[in-house]
């Protein structure tokens, strides 16, 4: 069965593996990861029907579900929760809250309120 690959599970993936993949399916490896992955989304590969799979491969689609559900949780946690703000920092300065000093261009989350007050300062930009 013919089938083409999923564009979003590509832009996942590691450049070096994708560049590896794109290499495989005899597409161009350069440019940026959706270049790649928009080119090799686009090849029609084979897959495999489910009753076609043997224990090893079931074994490997599960462990790769698996994979994805934790990367998928990690990008939850990643996410700034109620009462909370996502912001990149613009300028150079010392957080005394945190004792740390913020660089340009850092990005790190914090409450709404400490968030308008630096972005206020114009020390940050608040980005979601």
């Amino acid at each position: 069965m013919k089938g083409n690959l999923d564009t979003k599970q590509l832009e996942s993936m590691k450049k070096a593996d994708l560049q590896a993949l794109a290499r495989e399916l005899g597409v161009s490896d350069e440019g940026t990861i959706k270049e790649i992955a928009a080119r090799c989304a686009a090849v029609e590969v084979d897959v495999p029907d489910e009753s076609e799979l043997t224990e090893e491969d079931k074994e490997l689609a599960r462990e790769a579900e698996a994979e994805q559900a934790k990367q998928e949780k990690r990008q939850q946690e990643n996410k700034p929760g109620e009462g909370k703000a996502r912001v990149k920092v613009l300028e150079r300065y010392l957080d005394k809250r945190l004792n740390q000093i913020k660089e340009p261009g850092e990005v790190f989350i914090t409450d709404k309120e400490r968030a308008e007050v630096l972005a206020g300062k114009e020390l940050v930009k608040i980005v979601e």
